[in-house]
């Protein structure tokens, strides 16, 4: 579980991170962040697939 990266790493470094990260070799990944946004702009750029669980 990543908890709120998007607030303490740049946006190239949180790519980086997600594009390890999203390897069929590490398993499942839980991300929170309070701006969905965020999180579907990283994975677009790696593009990877992206399915999320908005909390409102």
């Amino acid at each position: 579980m990543l908890d709120d990266i998007f607030d303490k790493l740049d946006f190239n470094r949180i790519t980086r991170l997600m594009d390890l990260v999203s390897k069929e070799t590490f398993g499942q990944l839980f991300i929170t962040d309070t701006e969905e946004e965020h999180v579907r702009k990283v994975f677009q750029t790696i593009g990877v697939p992206l399915t999320t669980f908005p909390c409102r």
